[in-house]
């Protein structure tokens, strides 16, 4: 009797099969990530941001009064363009006061969207609220505020509206709070409108280039007049001495020698490049929280040999865990760079941040490009900016308002609204002309009072200009000369609107009828020859500067570039045109040929009138 045995040829070859693909997938495939790759790909996909954008960083430095029955009022709070929001949340801070006895309601919309309204009837008290705001990206990289204020006295007044006492006050400690993903950020733009309030600019180790040196004051200075402080960040060095108190390492790291020697440390003197190198991914550390970088050779070779350091430890510890932290150096670090070889501005993720890295020679280009002229084109993550970018001017002379920050548009007036565009001098002084005349070009409808509405318009709170409108509906323009007296450092250019309210003897409820601000509205320039007085140097100051530093100042960036970007901000030097000049030897004098603003340098043939002695004390005409 025999025997056999039937064998499924088909499954046979299926497994023969399978156990061929087995034995040609890679090693690493068949075990699982061990605990310090799994650690480091932790750590490195942590991207998210916190943010916090109040009023005051916005320029509004004191409370919004909102006073009359029916006042309203939009803010702009910005976000990163396009990007989600995680946990957004607006806290209104506002009170009020009922001196008539009111009924008064607030109503509070975002993106136009009304969210909450409170009915405000005490005699005074708080206004304040949270409020959820929507995750969802804005093209518009912003979110919109919209504050309205209604107050029904008891009074039988009609159209002679003169109750004082009803008032809405809004904090300017009211506050978006908000964070979001700094992977998702796709381009220039939108990285410029997503810097905090105080943001890091990084600079190289060590004494400055005098480019170097001449870019990072220059984006000071732009900064500031956006109403940003920026913080300035020499990268680490060995033997620099840093605040590692708080510091979280997760337990996996603890293996490699550069995070073991961070953990429980307060004041702490770097060792090693690899020490240096751990605190750059880790992220946790101020003196490397950058949200902007000049990036000269010597920055970027001290950011490689931190990195390389740490790769070296990590490899001899974890060769798979080697190779997930070259994959995020590669990702974020070196193809950003090396794909915008040729580029002025880039984007790359430092660490877990966003980091704009511009170019020494590319720093006032970069300063036009991110003006509100030109930011809406920074669509992309590297960008090559011609010399155009810094000049927003038409051949005649003209700068379009739109270009300084003003928004044209429609508002609904019942009694009394302004329209605001706020301009720093430098931002449209050119080759020696300063603005001499504003134009506002507006549109008005008609209203139910028989007394046409009145536009007024102020520079600096100076009154330049008014019109009675014809209010048809058609344009109309209002023709203000500005006086050099008018002009300052920082200029804010207001249109007030007023109309008659009207209610045919109580028996209907006033209205409002809107007016337009029309894109066409502009400010025209012209050569001047400046006075010799603070508004002449001002005119000086945002055509053509000399900024003369000691070569000493290079060694020490940290302390003495706040120090020159506070004062050049101040005296209204514009960092478009202003040239930089270093002297090597602070004790000689220097020759200004031009307008100039110097340093703790001595001025050849200037008669001091003020001066410190070496005790402190100011001397003025030498006493």
């Amino acid at each position: 009797m025999k025997s056999s045995v039937t064998v499924n040829m088909g499954a046979l070859s299926a497994f023969a099969c399978g156990m061929s693909l087995l034995a040609l997938m890679p090693t690493f495939a068949l075990a699982a990530d061990s605990p310090l790759t799994l650690a480091i790909n932790r750590i490195t996909a942590d991207n998210r941001q916190e943010r916090v954008v109040e009023l005051r960083e916005l320029g509004i430095d004191r409370p919004i009064i909102l006073s009359a029955s029916d006042a309203r009022r939009e803010l702009y709070l910005p976000v990163p363009a396009n990007v989600p929001l995680t946990d957004a949340t607006l806290n209104f801070d506002a009170s009020y006061l009922n001196g008539e006895a009111g009924r008064n309601t607030l109503l509070l919309s975002l993106d136009g969207y009304p969210v909450r309204a409170l009915g405000l009837n005490e005699e005074q008290g708080n206004a304040s609220t949270v409020l959820g705001v929507d995750k969802a990206a804005r093209e518009s990289g912003s979110v919109r505020l919209g504050v309205a204020w209604s107050s029904v006295i008891s009074k039988v007044l009609c159209e002679d509206e003169r109750a004082i006492g009803n008032v809405l006050r809004i904090d300017p400690h009211t506050r978006l709070t908000y964070s979001y993903d700094a992977s998702q950020l796709q381009d220039v733009g939108a990285a410029w409108t997503a810097l905090p309030g105080k943001p890091g600019l990084l600079v190289a180790p060590g004494t400055l280039s005098a480019a170097s040196y001449d870019a990072a004051w220059r984006l000071g200075v732009a900064l500031e007049r956006i109403g940003k402080q920026a913080r300035i960040l020499p990268f680490p060095a060995v033997q620099d001495s840093l605040d590692l108190s708080g510091l979280r390492i997760p337990a996996e790291l603890m293996q490699i020698p550069a995070f073991a020697s961070l953990n429980g440390k307060g004041v702490y003197t770097l060792r090693d490049q690899a020490e240096i190198g751990a605190l750059l991914m880790l992220g946790q550390t101020p003196a490397l929280q950058a949200d902007l970088a000049i990036s000269d050779p010597q920055l970027l070779k001290a950011i490689d040999d931190s990195l390389d350091a740490l790769q070296a430890q990590v490899q001899s510890v974890d060769a798979s865990a080697a190779g997930a932290l070259s994959q995020w150096r590669e990702r974020h670090i070196k193809k950003p760079l090396a794909n915008s070889a040729g580029d002025d501005v880039s984007l790359a993720l430092l660490g877990n941040r966003a980091l704009l890295m511009i170019k020494p020679e590319s720093a006032n280009k970069a300063i036009g490009l991110f003006s509100s002229a030109w930011n809406k084109l920074a669509r992309s993550r590297q960008l090559t900016i011609g010399e155009e970018a810094a000049m927003p001017l038409s051949e005649d002379g003209r700068v379009a308002l739109t270009r300084l920050g003003g928004k044209p548009g429609t508002v609904d007036v019942l009694a009394k609204t302004d329209w605001t565009a706020s301009f720093p001098l430098g931002s449209v002084a050119y080759d020696g002309r300063v603005p001499v005349t504003a134009m506002i070009d507006v549109a008005a409808a008609p209203g139910a009072s028989g007394t046409p509405p009145v536009a007024t318009v102020f520079l600096n709170d100076y009154l330049i200009g008014a019109l009675q409108l014809t209010a048809d509906g058609k344009k109309e323009r209002i023709e203000a000369r500005i006086p050099q007296y008018a002009l300052a450092a920082q200029n804010t250019l207001r249109v007030s609107f007023q109309r008659q309210p009207v209610s045919n003897m109580c028996l209907e409820t006033p209205q409002a009828f809107p007016i337009s601000v029309l894109p066409t509205s502009h400010v025209v320039l012209d050569k001047v020859n400046p006075d010799s007085n603070f508004s002449g140097m001002a005119a000086r100051f945002a055509t053509d500067t000399q900024l003369m530093v000691p070569k000493g100042y290079l060694e020490r960036p940290a302390s003495s570039l706040p120090q020159v970007v506070r004062v050049a901000s101040a005296a209204g030097v514009s960092p478009l045109r202003a040239q930089l000049s270093v002297s090597d030897d602070a004790s000689v004098a220097v020759t200004p040929a031009k307008a100039f603003l110097a340093f703790e340098l001595p001025v050849k043939d200037a008669a001091e009138s003020v001066k410190a002695d070496n005790e402190g004390h100011l001397l003025i005409n030498h006493k």
